[in-house]
């Protein structure tokens, strides 16, 4: 695939995503279908539930790659995605062609853990455009999320209670969306606080537009936040209080596991709560 159709490939991607049917999850019916993203066995788990699983048909939600990815109904028509959490793996992908022809785009997923290198941590913005252009080069949507808690690498002396000021104050929102197609706001960790959550997606989103005008934002929700419990009523209030700010939302429904070591829980039945009650709300 020479260069202009690869390029060709990547516009046809962002319009069809950006303009394709989704389900209306809104309190409005005006207001415009939300994006889902959804890890492999939290779309499984959904999937599982009928009633729920009919929501999501025609969503096209984006999905983890991973060996639940064939159990997804196809009317679903969910789109595959594969997350990285470094540079190296990203270009060693796609160097050995280890992707499948049913991936249709790359996350970058850098946080501070053991998982991101510490220089990447250190300097996040350095390479995100050399990367981009290894994924676009392969005609494949680019996404970028990276986490609020890396201001305690890049400004340790900021107040640890504030990271979501100091997260936009650095510009991170800026960065990861200037050379990337979707832009994931890591919300979730406010998500309890509905007010705090509103202002710090608002400006997030915001800043991105700012740098991409062409962006996909989606917004973190999660039924355990870095191991904190919540509701499905803390997710709708925080839902309610952004649904006119983003495209869609990354509901993270986490496991216990080396990437979510304060998780005690797999709490799916917190997902298929919100669902429902998007869906009820939308047809009153």
């Amino acid at each position: 695939m020479n260069l202009l159709c690869k390029t060709i490939s990547v516009f046809c991607l962002i319009a069809s995503f950006m303009l394709g049917p989704a389900i209306d999850c809104a309190r409005a019916v005006e207001s415009k279908p939300l994006r889902w993203l959804f890890a492999s066995k939290a779309a499984a788990a959904l999937a599982s539930n009928p009633d729920v699983s009919r929501l999501l048909d025609g969503a096209r939600p984006f999905v983890f790659a991973g060996p639940t990815l064939k159990v997804l109904p196809p009317a679903w028509k969910a789109v595959s995605l594969r997350s990285f959490k470094n540079f190296d793996a990203i270009r060693a992908a796609l160097e050995t062609r280890a992707l499948g022809p049913e991936v249709k785009g790359v996350m970058y997923d850098y946080e501070k853990w053991r998982f991101t290198p510490a220089d990447e941590q250190q300097n996040p913005a350095a390479r995100l455009k050399e990367v981009a252009d290894l994924v676009h080069g392969e005609g494949l949507l680019f996404l970028t999320a990276p986490a609020v808690d890396l201001v305690t690498v890049l400004a340790p002396e900021d107040d640890w209670k504030r990271q979501d000021e100091t997260y936009l104050r650095l510009g991170l929102a800026a960065d990861a969306a200037r050379y990337a197609d979707v832009f994931d706001v890591q919300s979730q960790r406010f998500e309890r606080d509905a007010a705090r959550y509103a202002r710090f997606v608002r400006e997030a989103a915001a800043q991105a537009r700012q740098a991409n005008p062409r962006i996909m934002v989606l917004a973190g929700l999660s039924t355990e936040p870095g191991g904190r419990h919540v509701t499905a009523d803390d997710i709708l209030r925080a839902i309610d209080v952004t649904r006119d700010l983003v495209d869609g939302y990354w509901f993270n429904i986490p496991e216990p596991s080396d990437y979510s070591p304060a998780v005690t829980e797999f709490r799916p039945d917190i997902a298929v709560d919100v669902l429902r009650q998007l869906a009820a709300s939308q047809a009153r």
